[in-house]
């Protein structure tokens, strides 16, 4: 297991080397740690489910670089357009209906319960934000934690309780909660979770 700084200027080369190899990285976000993948591979997210432990029935939301790639893969409705202008980049996750040809390739195992629909964000960090600029696709990224058990919150407490993961990028402790989850659908805003948003900022 290699364990690198997000300062580290390895730091961003490694991940997408990884990434493209198919395998599970661990990266800090403005809400907790989590783990990605490469978005457009099945054979990555089969990776990730077996990680977690997860249903494959429950999906994994997606880590867009910009509102122009929102854009190209789903359907903006005018509660979504306000939802992205007021909250992103952010800790919002929302849950919204995917167009039926889009420019960019998803893997169809990141909801096997319902492929019309997926969620998404733009993250506000900084590391995020300078593998975007070098990686050319969507990561699929999910809590760094076993389905069910509590997020972990740093590297050290990744590497004892995950030891055959390929990569952690090492962020600091991260102690926040999880993006608030919405779906928009029919000009409907369903709460699936609460979290770092508070519920009356979005209504």
């Amino acid at each position: 297991m290699l364990i690198i700084s997000q300062t580290n200027f390895q730091a961003v080369p490694k991940a997408i080397e990884l990434l493209k190899n198919a395998k599970v990285i661990a990266i800090p976000t403005d809400t907790v740690y989590g783990f990605a993948v490469d978005a457009s591979n099945q054979e990555a997210l089969e990776n990730l489910y077996r990680l977690k432990k997860r249903d494959k029935n429950k999906p994994i939301a997606i880590f867009l670089k910009n509102v122009e790639q929102i854009k190209k893969l789903f359907i903006i409705e005018k509660i979504t357009a306000k939802l992205i202008k007021k909250f992103l980049p952010g800790k919002l996750t929302i849950v919204a209906k995917l167009k039926d040809k889009t420019e960019i390739n998803l893997a169809k195992n990141l909801n096997e319960n319902d492929q019309n629909f997926l969620g998404f964000r733009v993250v506000d960090s900084s590391f995020i934000k300078e593998l975007f600029a070098k990686f050319d696709g969507v990561l699929a990224v999910t809590s760094a934690n076993v389905s069910g058990y509590e997020v972990l919150n740093s590297a050290s407490e990744i590497q004892k309780n995950f030891p055959h993961l390929d990569l952690i990028i090492a962020g600091g402790d991260v102690e926040s909660s999880p993006s608030t989850v919405v779906k928009v659908d029919n000009s409907q805003l369903t709460i699936i979770r609460k979290g770092a948003i508070i519920i009356p900022e979005i209504i």
